[in-house]
């Protein structure tokens, strides 16, 4: 029985992973057209929004635990699933990385756009407006906790 896309992308190795959820966010457009960073009140937002405590003491999240995450969220849609299965197939050309301009917090926040609206108020603030229920709450608010762990 072949390998789910779910134990192949937990199997992935950490540069592996990372390279994936950039190429694979890199290509997208972002919703609403700004590309939201993370900022102390987009952390806020998510904490609030998702019921997350943050993660106290010296526990923080890897870049490839992070990316590979979002590659369990992004794979919840069978045509990124198949996509993940052909770029973790696909060997680096001569062991080089690929800098693909942004970096994987940026990364994970626009694969959460794709679920979730980042809406400003005129004073500043933000807020989040989930838009797209996806197929697993658990996968979404775990990429969440994991990029709030990364970002401390």
């Amino acid at each position: 029985m072949p390998d789910s896309i779910e134990s192949r992308i937990e199997a992935l190795d950490d540069a592996t992973a990372i390279r994936i959820v950039k190429r694979i966010t890199s290509a997208q457009p972002v919703p609403g057209g700004e590309r939201v960073t993370l900022t102390p009140d987009i952390k806020e937002a998510l904490v609030s929004e998702f019921q997350i405590a943050e993660p106290a003491g010296a526990a923080s999240v890897s870049e490839g635990e992070l990316a590979r995450q979002a590659l369990l969220v992004l794979a919840e849609d069978p045509d990124a699933a198949i996509g993940i299965e052909r770029l973790a197939s696909t060997p680096m050309e001569g062991g080089q990385a690929f800098d693909f301009g942004i970096g994987v917090a940026v990364a994970v926040l626009i694969v959460l756009q794709s679920h979730v609206k980042f809406e400003r108020d005129p004073n500043g603030k933000w807020s989040l407006k989930v838009e797209k229920k996806p197929t697993s709450d658990s996968l979404v608010k775990g990429l969440v906790q994991k990029l709030i762990g990364f970002a401390k």
